[in-house]
C-alpha cells in the first residue's frame, strides 16, 4: 500500500507540467492553426490543391508515428520527443510567415507534422503513463480543458489582431506567427520539469532504431479491441475527412467570413467544451466509453449538413455549440479508450499505429474530397457542387457512426 501511495503522488506532482504544457501548446496552435485553411484559400487554393492541403498534413502528420511511438516505448523516453518535436514545430511557423503560394505553404506543412509527430504518441503515452487507469477518463478530461482554455484565448486574440492589421493574408498573420513561436518553444521547455522513471537496462539505440516493428503489428493483430477500432475509426474517418477541404472554401467564398469570423467560430465551440469538460470526464470513467464516442461520432453528421446549408456564417457560429458540448464527450473517452485497449509497455507504438491508420485513410479521404469537389463545382457550380460532396460525406457519416455501436466497452473490462 505504501508503494502504491508513494508512487501515486510522483504521478500526482508530476501532473502539474502537463497542464502548463497543455495551455502553452495550445497558446502556440490556438494563434495560428485554426487560420491555415482560410490562409491557403486566400493565397490562391483551388479544390482539389485545398485536398492536398488537407490530406497530405494528415499523412505526414501520422506516417512517422509509428517509428517515432516504437522509438519512444524502445527507449522507454517521452520528454525528449515531446521537446524536440514542439520545437521542431515551433521553428517552421518561421518560413511560413514569408509564403506566396498555397504550394509552398503545404509543403512546409507537411514537413512540420512529419517532424513534430515525434510528439505526439509520446504525449497521449505519457498521460498514460502517469495517470492511473480508473482515472484516465478525468486525468484526460482535465488535460484538455486547460488545452481548450489557451486554444480559446489565443485564437480570440489571433482574430482581433489580424482585424486590426488588416492587410495582405502574411502581414495579418505576422504577429499570431510570432506568438505561436515563442509559446511553441516555451511549451516544450517546461517539459524538462517532468522527471521520467529511471530505466535500468543500458539502452542501445541502434537496436532500438533497426527495431522489428513487423512484430509490433503482430502483437497489434492479436488485440481484437484495438483491430476493431482501427478499422471502425478508419471506416468514419474517411468519411468525415471528405468534407475538410470543403470547409475552407465555404466559409471564405459562400459564407463571406472574415478571419474574426473563423476565429469567433472556434472560440464559441471551445467554450462550450471547457465547460463540459469535467463533466465529460467524470462521465467516461462512471458510464463509460463506448456510450459517449457513439454519441459524439453521430453528432457529428451535422457538420456537413450545416456548410451544406446554412444561409450564414452566424448559423454555423450558433450550431458550433453543439458541436462544443459532443466535442467534450469525444474527447474524454476516445483517448481514454486507446489507452484502455494499448498494453501498458507498448502504448506509444499502439498510438502511433492507430494514428498512421488514421492518417491513411484521412490521406486518401481528403484527396477524394478535393478533387470530387472540384469535379462537382465545375459541373454544377459553386454551391450545389459542395452540396454534393457534403451530402456524400454526410451518408459515409452516417454508416461510419453506426460501426461505433460494435464496439466493446472497455470501462467493464477495467473494473472487473
Amino acid at each position: 500500500m505504501t508503494s502504491k501511495t508513494i508512487s501515486k503522488d510522483k504521478s500526482e506532482l508530476n501532473l502539474n507540467p502537463l497542464y502548463v504544457r497543455s495551455v502553452v501548446n495550445s497558446l502556440s496552435a490556438g494563434m495560428v492553426n485554426p487560420f491555415m485553411g482560410a490562409y491557403a484559400v486566400k493565397l490562391g487554393a483551388s479544390p482539389s490543391e485545398m485536398g492536398w492541403f488537407q490530406s497530405s498534413s494528415n499523412l505526414s502528420n501520422n506516417v512517422m508515428q509509428v517509428f517515432w511511438g516504437r522509438l519512444s516505448d524502445g527507449l522507454r523516453r517521452r520528454i525528449p520527443f515531446i521537446i524536440f518535436g514542439g520545437l521542431i514545430v515551433a521553428g517552421l511557423w518561421i518560413p511560413m510567415m514569408f509564403v506566396t503560394t498555397a504550394t509552398q505553404l503545404i509543403i512546409l506543412l507537411v514537413v512540420q507534422a512529419l517532424l513534430g509527430s515525434m510528439a505526439t504518441p509520446a504525449w497521449t503515452a505519457l498521460i498514460g503513463d502517469l495517470a492511473p487507469s480508473l482515472k484516465l477518463g478525468r486525468v484526460n478530461a482535465s488535460v484538455n480543458l486547460w488545452a481548450s482554455i489557451g486554444s480559446l484565448i489565443a485564437t480570440m486574440a489571433s482574430g482581433i489582431i489580424m482585424i486590426l492589421i488588416g492587410g495582405t493574408p502574411q502581414e495579418i498573420l505576422f504577429v499570431p506567427f510570432v506568438v505561436a513561436i515563442v509559446c511553441g518553444v516555451i511549451s516544450s521547455l517546461v517539459m524538462v520539469y517532468i522527471k521520467e522513471r529511471k530505466n535500468g537496462e543500458k539502452l542501445n539505440l541502434v537496436k532500438n532504431l533497426t527495431s522489428d516493428f513487423s512484430g509490433i503489428l503482430d502483437y497489434a493483430k492479436k488485440t481484437p479491441n484495438f483491430v476493431k477500432y482501427c478499422y471502425v475509426e478508419g471506416v468514419f474517418q474517411f468519411f468525415m475527412s471528405i468534407s475538410w477541404p470543403l470547409i475552407s472554401i465555404t466559409q471564405i467564398e459562400v459564407l463571406n467570413a472574415s478571419m474574426f469570423d473563423i476565429a469567433l467560430l472556434t472560440v464559441v465551440q471551445s467554450f462550450v467544451t471547457i465547460i463540459f469538460q469535467g463533466w465529460a470526464g467524470r462521465l467516461a470513467d462512471n458510464m463509460g466509453r463506448k456510450p459517449l464516442m457513439v454519441f459524439f461520432r453521430f453528432s457529428l453528421i451535422t457538420v456537413p449538413i450545416a456548410y451544406a446549408f446554412s444561409p450564414n456564417i452566424s448559423t454555423v457560429i450558433a450550431i458550433s455549440t453543439f458541436w462544443g458540448f459532443s466535442t467534450a464527450l469525444g474527447q474524454a473517452s476516445m483517448t481514454a479508450y486507446i489507452l484502455d485497449i494499448s498494453p501498458q509497455e507498448y502504448r506509444g507504438s499502439f498510438v502511433a499505429m492507430f494514428n498512421l491508420v488514421i492518417g491513411i485513410t484521412t490521406f486518401f479521404g481528403s484527396l477524394f474530397g478535393g478533387y470530387l469537389s472540384n469535379y462537382t463545382i465545375g459541373a454544377f457550380g459553386l454551391i450545389l457542387g459542395l452540396q454534393i460532396a457534403y451530402i456524400i460525406s454526410l451518408v459515409g457519416r452516417g454508416i461510419g457512426a453506426a460501426l461505433y455501436l460494435t464496439l466493446r466497452e472497455t470501462l467493464e473490462r477495467q473494473t472487473a
